[in-house]
């Protein structure tokens, strides 16, 4: 799916604490319908909110590239 297909649909990155530590979630959202249409949660997880920042980032960068 592009941007060009759907220009409402965006992916966010954002950390979460858990456990002492933080994981990456990422969010696609339909501003149109204003809907959250998928949240993904990293399985691994990090010491610091930017490393599991840049991670989310990454992930968000492969799934991208895949499509």
């Amino acid at each position: 799916m592009t941007t060009e297909s759907r220009p409402q649909l965006k992916a966010f990155v954002q950390t979460a604490p858990q456990a002492g530590r933080y994981v990456w979630v990422i969010s696609l959202v339909d501003f149109g319908a204003q809907q959250i249409r998928r949240t993904i949660v990293s399985d691994d997880t990090f010491t610091t909110s930017d490393a599991a920042r840049v991670a989310g980032d990454a992930e968000l960068k492969a799934m991208a590239a895949d499509h």
